[in-house]
């Protein structure tokens, strides 16, 4: 076990990491993984810093400017009007957004279609219904739904 594993780190960076969030509109447990995971793989070519707490709170910041990186860069596209006539659901979702959901990779197929057909679940929810690990969910949409959108982009890039 590394010293980088050790519990006693965490509220080192989490209450940053949990406040960066909440104010900027983030995930904090998608966050405090992301430090995780750039932590583990600097410990993985160097040796933990002399001063760990330091250290983790300025990843933090790293891993949270980071993150805030994607949500600047894009614009978002406004959806067209939906149907009146047709019921919520399945039916009022582009065609082609459903079409390219099967095509996608790994776990991505099913953690999207859950998301489309019941928006409201909760991360532990999804956690059940697709087996994958409450603590992946949030990177795990995000790589996905970036497939999604190079996919709705260039279609032909598919097969």
């Amino acid at each position: 076990m590394t010293a980088l594993a050790d519990t006693r780190l965490r509220p080192a960076f989490a209450p940053l990491a949990a406040a960066l969030a909440r104010a900027h509109g983030l995930d904090a447990e998608d966050l405090e993984q992301a430090v995780w995971l750039r932590a583990l793989e600097h410990t993985a070519r160097a040796p933990l810093p002399t001063e760990p707490v330091g250290w983790l709170r300025s990843l933090t910041v790293r891993e949270f400017h980071r993150a805030l990186a994607p949500a600047r860069a894009e614009i978002p596209t406004p959806l067209p009007p939906r149907p009146t006539a047709a019921p919520p659901g399945r039916s009022d979702l582009p065609t082609a957004l459903r079409a390219a959901v099967p095509l996608l990779p790994a776990r991505c197929p099913a953690l999207l279609t859950a998301l489309l057909d019941r928006p409201g679940l909760t991360y532990t929810q999804l956690a059940a219904e697709t087996g994958i690990p409450r603590g992946s969910i949030g990177p795990t949409r995000s790589r996905c739904l970036a497939c999604l959108r190079r996919l709705l982009r260039h279609p032909a890039a598919s097969g």
